[in-house]
């Protein structure tokens, strides 16, 4: 009864939509102010791909159908596709009247947020913008993995040697054995699927790709995550945080590295779909969005404060662009269970490399809550093998591991100052 429910009120809604939608097309509007804009006009745009997101008065994301506690994440992630497919056809049915085929849409968003990722001519956005029905538009971008170091590589075959804590582990508060009902859902270029060291969650209903392929990883830097945040206590390799923790691929990322903020909030959407309240989600990812309120203008926002809301805690890297992190999405946002995180060396030091130095801002509007080491991290890698990588990247998965344990946000272990500004060391 309530499918059908919910598909009859649907219904009545694309009608409205379409309705609504072809009176403001055929409208004139006068005053400027009311257009929808782009947030910013910075960074690597991708030219005529856009990513809308819709008023939650206009179109509602699937979540606020939930209205009944869910008594297992099996369940949960049954009734948001349920509801999350009556978003989407609400989506086409304003992309109808806006008189947009579907064959123009890069990705929907139904979760959390209703959005849609699409290509527009310069003639379709001039009329897109003038919908009432849009709370935000942001250009699509072109996201690169943070520029990171890799200094050595050990192969599977000399990987079975005597398992050892990387400094970063000691400096979290060391590892502890995790429990396996909280996840760790890994944003990134997906994990080593068979990796002898990782306690990988390979259900393809959970670990996805959005670039093609599976979720395995070809780049090197998820896996690479998963072991700081996860890596079991097996006596081999490397120990990570929340030793033994289930981690999650969501593939957002190729071999190549190179992904679309478009691509990245379809993983986002993903997560949100279907985690569960104390799972956590790593994000060592970022790019470029510019000074016009990142923090606020952000298509990453509404998601990831949704999630924070509900009781995911989510890790963000700052970046390792030794800049302003406040003008680095997703690291500019902030909000209830989210935290950015950004590098520091064995030693305590703030690593502030020209090269590869953590993005920066503590100040009471900056985004910047915490600091790990990132600087020379050990952990798995490619194939079975291991390797040692540097950047924030490699940072904010300690972060993750902490609060799996904890199913709370970290506790601090004294500090580290740098130019000025002072950053909380985060320990379990």
């Amino acid at each position: 009864m309530r499918s059908f429910l919910f598909f009859a009120v649907s219904t009545i809604i694309a009608a409205a939509l379409l309705s609504a939608c072809n009176n403001t097309k055929e409208s004139e509007v006068l005053d400027e102010t009311a257009l929808v804009q782009p947030q910013s006009e910075e960074g690597a745009i991708i030219d005529g791909q856009y990513i809308l997101i819709f008023k939650e008065d206009k179109i509602a994301p699937a979540i606020t159908y939930l209205t009944q506690p869910v008594r297992n994440r099996a369940e949960k992630s049954a009734l948001m596709a349920e509801y999350g497919k009556q978003v989407e056809n609400q989506i086409n049915a304003w992309l109808a009247a806006e008189g947009i085929g579907q064959d123009a849409v890069l990705a929907y968003y139904t979760a959390v947020q209703s959005g849609v990722a699409v290509r527009l001519s310069p003639e379709a956005f001039e009329r897109v913008k003038k919908s009432d029905f849009l709370g935000l538009v942001e250009y699509d971008r072109v996201v690169q993995l943070p520029p990171f170091s890799v200094e050595d590589i050990v192969n599977s075959e000399d990987a079975g040697r005597a398992q050892t804590t990387p400094c970063g582990i000691t400096n979290a508060g060391g590892a502890a054995t995790a429990g396996t009902d909280r996840w760790i859902w890994v944003i990134d270029s997906g994990i080593d699927l068979d990796h002898p060291d990782l306690n990988v969650v390979t259900n393809t209903a959970y670990a996805v790709s959005f670039v093609g392929g599976t979720a395995d990883d070809c780049n090197g830097h998820g896996t690479h995550v998963a072991g700081t945040a996860g890596a079991r206590n097996n006596t081999i390799g490397v120990i990570g945080v929340a030793a033994g923790a289930p981690v999650v691929p969501v593939r957002v990322f190729p071999c190549s590295g190179g992904s679309a903020t478009s691509t990245i909030l379809s993983g986002v959407n993903h997560v949100a779909a279907n985690d569960y309240a104390g799972d956590v989600v790593n994000m060592s990812l970022g790019g470029y969005y510019g000074t016009s309120g990142c923090s606020t203008g952000s298509s990453y926002r509404t998601a990831l404060q949704a999630m924070g809301t509900a009781g995911t805690r989510i890790a963000l890297a700052s970046g390792n662009n030794y800049a302003n992190a406040a003008n680095y999405q997703p690291a500019c946002v902030n909000g209830t269970n989210i935290f950015t995180v950004t590098n520091m060396r064995c030693n305590k030091t703030y690593y502030n490399d020209p090269t590869y130095g953590g993005n920066y801002n503590t100040s009471s509007s900056g985004p910047v809550d915490w600091i790990a080491t990132g600087t020379s991290v050990y952990s798995t890698y490619l194939n079975g093998g291991y390797a040692t990588l540097t950047g924030t990247s490699m940072a904010t998965p300690h972060v993750a591991g902490i609060m799996q344990i904890r199913n709370a946000a970290p506790v601090q272990n004294g500090s580290v100052s740098n130019a000025g500004l002072t950053y909380k060391i985060a320990v379990r």
